[in-house]
């Protein structure tokens, strides 16, 4: 009966460590995922995936604003609510920059986003969607994964090109008589269907998306150079998204959360109160982030007049001293 009962406390024992195991393992692997930036609240994999199903890029704008399809969790403004993606087509001939931005006043527009489009050949197309650097930091760049498994063994996955001709929304654009999708839509004035709701938490929101991670990845390689070329012209951003919470610059300002930052701009941001900023006059006090200048280094010379009288008082005796050796050996000196 003993040994029963042993049996069991043991196997529930392992049964709780395995479930602990499982946690950890989750929350670190969420934890990879997460930038840690503005763009942790649009999944650019998701919305790579709702470009790749869209019937329309009309319909594509409705799907990645739409509350039902939990792509959207973005609040640029921080007013407390999403905000409108617009979508807008720029480029020419084959080559299409499909630029994502929120109006953020009547004046000012932030992109978040650029999916980039070539036709390569007859029936061959390649595609990435860009996160904009305000939001997601630089080179942030998904693609489609190459569904042979055989292939993405055997190669490194930046020489991987899918071909993407037969996505629905790709055969849209290259279909005849398609006219480059402007967004209708601005500050103050969307779809009357549109409503913007409060967004969610990260971890809530990552969970919905998770699953586009099989079919997606980030390379560091871009593919459409033509559409790139298009859309750095185009390009728009305003200076208060550097304000926002998240913003990326915030990351690497001091040891506000116990993790070193490292290195941002070329300066050492070190302890929170106290910067030191690499300058050779300057010395920090880390305790109060005062900065007590060095006087030597700044040219100047503090006056100690103990110092100055005490070496007045050995220049008056040298000469004394010298005097009295010129009359003992008749001026000269050894």
């Amino acid at each position: 009966m003993n040994a029963k009962i042993h049996a069991m406390k043991r196997n529930q024992l392992i049964t709780t460590i395995a479930a602990a195991l499982l946690w950890c393992n989750i929350s670190v692997a969420q934890e990879s995922d997460s930038l840690g930036v503005i763009g942790d609240d649009l999944d650019l994999y998701a919305v790579l995936d709702a470009f790749k199903e869209a019937e329309s890029i009309e319909a594509f704008e409705k799907e990645i604003n739409s509350e039902d399809s939990k792509i959207n969790n973005l609040d640029l403004d921080e007013d407390g609510q999403t905000d409108y993606i617009s979508v807008t087509d720029e480029g020419e001939d084959d080559a299409h920059a499909f630029i994502l931005s929120i109006d953020m006043s009547e004046t000012e527009t932030q992109d978040v986003a650029v999916i980039e489009l070539e036709k390569t050949e007859a029936n061959t197309a390649s595609i990435q969607i860009i996160g904009d650097e305000e939001i997601y930091g630089s080179d942030y760049i998904i693609e489609p994964k190459n569904p042979d498994e055989l292939d993405k063994r055997l190669m490194r996955p930046n020489l991987i090109i899918v071909n993407v001709w037969g996505w629905r929304g790709v055969r849209f654009v290259y279909a005849p008589g398609y006219k480059r999708w402007r967004s209708p839509w601005r500050y103050n004035n969307h779809p009357r269907w549109w409503r913007p709701w409060k967004p969610v938490r990260w971890g809530v929101y990552h969970g919905w998306h998770a699953k586009h991670r099989r079919f997606y990845h980030p390379v560091k390689t871009r593919r459409c150079v033509r559409a790139h070329g298009f859309y750095v012209k185009k390009r728009r951003t305003c200076v208060r998204i550097k304000k926002h919470k998240h913003h990326h610059s915030h990351k690497n300002q001091g040891n506000h959360n116990g993790h070193n930052h490292g290195n941002h701009n070329g300066h050492n941001h070190g302890n929170h109160n106290g910067h030191n900023h690499g300058h050779k006059d300057q010395k920090t006090n880390n305790n109060n982030g005062q900065i007590k200048s060095n006087p030597k280094q700044n040219g100047q010379v503090k006056n100690n007049p103990n110092k100055n009288k005490q070496k007045n008082k050995t220049k008056n005796q040298g000469s004394k001293n010298n005097k009295n050796s010129g009359k003992s050996k008749g001026g000269k000196r050894k």
